[in-house]
């Protein structure tokens, strides 16, 4: 039986690098964290929104839970999500991987097995922002943000993490984009160009 499970957009980064907010940057005809939404649609699971305010993204018909650690980074979007979470399992992802699949998400959240953290990892590096994290690592990430961390890796040594490798997940990313962000204007060009081809 499928184990239940949330899913948490994060939405209330400052976009430094980019100029503007990402989650509202046109791809496709659609809103970054548009196309993220369609992905986890067909997943039929409780699903909401973490940003800035309460009012932010509130179009999208989701719930929407103000970050309770502004400033913090994505660990504080993640401290956020746990809190907020029904289930025991939560999928954590950023509002801009526009190339997301149900497909893959299905498969993420269907194996947490005995961990507490299951994070892809490529070639890239972790990719923390695109993870399976349950309930239970609340209180490690809380004492990560205590103690000062902005790192998504600083309450890794008090939980039990698993990584989801390359040969796991690339069978469901033929075209090699499945965990491609937009962080800058060229990273959002790039995009583009990919669409149209």
């Amino acid at each position: 039986m499928p184990v239940p499970f949330s899913v948490a957009i994060l939405a209330g980064g400052q976009s430094r690098r980019m100029g503007r907010d990402k989650a509202t940057l046109e791809l496709g005809g659609q809103s970054l964290i548009e196309r993220v939404l369609a992905a986890i649609t067909p997943l039929d699971c409780p699903s909401f929104v973490v940003a800035r305010q309460a009012g932010d993204h509130s179009r999208l018909g989701l719930p929407v839970c103000p970050d309770l650690h502004p400033g913090a980074g994505p660990l504080g979007g993640l401290c956020t999500a746990l809190h907020h979470t029904t289930t025991a399992n939560l999928l954590l992802l950023a509002c801009d991987l526009p190339f997301l699949t149900p497909e893959f998400l299905r498969f993420l959240a269907s194996r947490p097995g005995d961990h507490q953290a299951l994070i892809p990892h490529s070639a890239e590096g972790p990719q923390p922002l695109c993870a399976l994290y349950t309930q239970s690592c609340l209180p490690a990430v809380e004492e990560a943000l205590a103690r000062g961390e902005r790192r998504m890796n600083a309450f890794h040594a008090a939980v039990a993490v698993g990584w989801l490798e390359p040969e796991e997940w690339q069978p469901f990313d033929p075209h090699g984009l499945l965990f491609s962000n937009l962080n800058t204007p060229e990273d959002y060009q790039r995009a583009q160009d990919l669409l149209g081809a």
